[in-house]
Parts: structure tokens; sequence; C-alpha cells
């Protein structure tokens, strides 16, 4: 229990603070909870009216003991009393979720409310419908020319009949897991864009985009698309400042146009197995060339080995490799380290599963290990961490591991992930063998988990 005097101190300390700082910290919270503050004191009373924040949650006024109709009145009465009683003018940021279903209509009215105010700098929409039927954002939403950071999340729909009189000048982020847009008539209205994060929901009843062009803004682009057997015709990133790009393409993808990326730190490549992506994964792998972090999820890898005659880039400034097989090909990666002058962190993951795409062919086949002609210069000069997921101790693996650790002259740590309920019986026998490889370096721990 704490001392009356320590809670003295406390109400004292906080009671002298401006009201500017205490509407500050009470813009971390929930309104329906700053707003519960207003019974400290006669000074607590009209606080929250002056936030500068508003955090509209529906859900939590859902109660075992209330119907879905009565929650919803709820929310509706609370939501409109709140922007009655607050300076909706002077609103930053406006974050607003729940379930969507008799309310559409004041909907609307609130999110124009908020989006024609000059001080608006970001909206989160995040709306479920459960009847099976979808919110169109008004407009208002696409010319708020303050609005710098917008995400859009659940049963909603963006579609444009006319573009005249959009534009978002100041947006900065974009983040969208609807249900359906036209993307790139939304794309095209931001043309300050830095940040962009998208889901693409094929055949459920929107929009497919069949053409996508990013902004040449973006410095940072996360793509992704559920499994599907539609096809996207064109892919264009032409993005010279990105720094960032992780994208997980299960859709068809006929054809991708990209650039150079000078400035790109991290890459994911998530590309499903798919006999039209294999004819333009050479190319995406040549524009990432430049990053010091790149992870390869296993249908990416796929694709690679399927590419006739591949020649991997220079991966000049890579320091860190995640790469996945479904069935682990040590020729292909002794391949692409010859290409990673500077690698020092290598990360396997055997025995991935692969994601197939509308047009795939034969499935790619196990390997076998074949002594390499030279050794990488990144394993004699750099590579100083190695970790091997879901090890099977199969030959390949076996020998791949042994080269490494004898011809490794700067390893710190080799760590070998078994698969899961591997008994403890066939997790020492695997130490054995490997405790028997000459180390070439002094300093290498091996770690078996």
């Amino acid at each position: 229990m704490e001392p009356e005097d320590d809670k003295s101190e406390t109400s004292t300390s906080i009671s002298t603070l401006p009201d500017s700082i205490l509407c500050h910290i009470l813009s971390f919270l929930p309104t329906r909870t700053s707003i519960a503050t207003s019974v400290l004191s006669r000074r607590w009373r009209h606080l929250w009216k002056h936030l500068h924040v508003l955090n509209l949650d529906g859900y939590s006024f859902n109660t075992p003991e209330l119907s879905r109709d009565h929650v919803e009145d709820r929310f509706v009465d609370f939501v409109n009393e709140v922007l009655h009683q607050v300076q909706v003018r002077r609103i930053q940021k406006f974050r607003l979720e729940g379930e969507v279903r008799n309310y559409s209509c004041t909907l609307s009215f609130w999110i124009d409310a908020v989006t024609s105010e000059p001080h608006l700098q970001e909206l989160y929409l995040s709306l479920w419908n459960t009847s099976g039927s979808f919110y169109t954002l008004p407009y208002s939403v696409f010319s708020c020319p303050s609005l710098v950071s917008l995400v859009l999340k659940g049963d909603i729909i963006v579609s444009f009949d006319n573009l005249k009189s959009l534009q978002l000048p100041s947006l900065k982020n974009l983040d969208l897991e609807i249900i359906s847009t036209e993307l790139d008539k939304l794309l095209s209205l931001c043309p300050a864009l830095e940040t962009l994060k998208v889901f693409i929901f094929f055949n459920s009843g929107g929009i497919d985009p069949n053409e996508i062009h990013v902004p040449r803004s973006l410095k940072r682009l996360t793509l992704e698309s559920e499994a599907c057997d539609s096809t996207v015709d064109h892919l264009e990133i032409h993005t010279p400042s990105l720094e960032y790009l992780d994208i997980a393409l299960v859709a068809c993808y006929s054809q991708i146009s990209v650039r150079t990326y000078p400035n790109l730190v991290e890459a994911c490549l998530n590309i499903c197995f798919d006999d039209m992506h294999i004819d333009w994964m050479p190319k995406l792998l040549n524009a990432v060339c430049g990053t010091k972090f790149l992870a390869l999820q296993a249908s990416t890898t796929a694709c690679l080995i399927c590419v006739p005659s591949l020649e991997f880039p220079q991966f000049c400034c890579l320091v860190r490799l995640q790469i996945g097989f479904e069935f682990f090909n040590s020729r292909v990666l002794i391949d692409l380290l010859h290409c990673c002058c500077k690698l020092e962190a290598l990360l396997i993951h055997a025995c991935e599963s692969v994601s197939y795409g509308c047009l795939y062919g034969e499935p790619v086949e196990p390997s076998s290990w074949t002594q390499p002609v030279s050794v990488p210069s990144c394993v004699v000069s750099h590579l100083s961490i190695i970790e091997f997921r879901d090890y099977e101790d199969l030959e390949e693996e076996h020998e791949f591991i042994a080269y490494v650790i004898e011809r490794g002259l700067v390893l710190k740590t080799v760590t070998i992930h078994t698969r899961t309920f591997t008994d403890q019986e066939i997790k020492d026998h695997i130490l054995k063998k490997l405790s028997v490889v000459p180390i070439g370096s002094s300093i290498c721990q091996l770690k078996l988990e």
C-alpha cells in the first residue's frame, strides 16, 4: 500500500503539470478512458475536450449481455457525442475501429467531419462487417491536403469515378489491408509517398488490379498478395530512393519492371514458384544486388533453381543472407556465396514449404553434394555466423556444414537447429559426426539446438 504522503506528493506533482502536458498524456489512451478521467476533479472535467488525438474503439462496448445492435447503437451515440464536444478543427490523429453493420451513413459523416479540417495528419480506419457487405470510403479522405499517414483495414472498398480535385500531396505513409481498391489510381494521388504497405485480396468481389505502378518517391515497400489463380499483367517498381523492399507475390505476375536501387539496405523476396516468375526472377535479383541484408524464401529459391544457366550478380555489400529451401541445394548456395564477398552471417532454413502459382511446372527435386572447385572468398575472410534450421543430417547437409567449418577461418558460431521432435539420440549422433570435422577457426563454437 502506498503511504498517504506519497500519494499526496504524486497527486500534487501531476496537478502542477500544464494542461498541454496532461492532454499529451491522455492522447496515448483510448478516448473512452480519457473521458473517464473527467471525474477526478473540476480541472479534469473538460480536459479531454482539448485532445488532438481521438482513439475510438467500437469493440470496447461489447458485453455478453448486450445484443450487437445495442452495442452498435451505444458506440454511435458515444462517437456522436465526442465529436460534438471536442474541437474537431484541432484533431491531428483520428483512429476508428469496430464492426460496421447499420451505420454506414453516420460513419461517412464522421469521416467527412475530420478530413475536412486543416490539421488532420493521421487517419486509421479498421472497419469490419460480418454480414458480408462492404463499406465504400468517401472521397473526402482523398482530398485531405494535410494528411501524412493513412491506414485502411477491413471490409472497405476504395473506388474512383473521377480523380478530378483528388490529391494527397502530403501523404508519406499508406497502409492498405482492405477488401478492394483501385490501387493504381490511389497511388497516382500520392506524389510524396515514402512508405507503402499493401495486402491485395483477389477474387473478393471487388476490383482486382491489372497493373501496379508504385510512386517513384518510395523508400519502403511491402507488397503482399494472397494465394489465388489471378494474374497481374504488370508490376512496376521504379523507385530510385528505395531502402527497404519486402514482396510476397503469391498471385501470378506476368511482367515486372524494376531498376537498380542504390540506396537499398534490406530486401525480402517471397515469389511463388511459377513458370512466368522464373522468366523475370534474374532481373529482380539483379535489381537488389546492392542490398546489405537479403532474405530469399523457399519459393523464391525454387524459382532461381529452375532458371536456365542462372548467373548470380555480385552482392558486393551483402553482410547477412537468409535463404530457404524446400530441398536443400548446396550447389546453388555455393554459387551464391561466391558472389557475396563480404558476407558475415548466413541463415539457412531447410524444409520450408513452397507456394505455387497457377502455371507451375515440375516441383524442384533434391540435389546432391559436389565438392566445389574453389572456396568462396567470404568463407575464408568474413563469414562469422552460420545458422541452419530444420537440419535433418542428410548427406548433402552434413557435407556442406563440414565444408564451411573446415574452411571458415573467421567463424565464431555455427548453430544447428534440428527438426521439431528430433529425439536426443539422433541429436547426439549429429553432434558426434560434426565434432570430428577439423575446424578452421580457433574461436569457432559449434552448437546443436
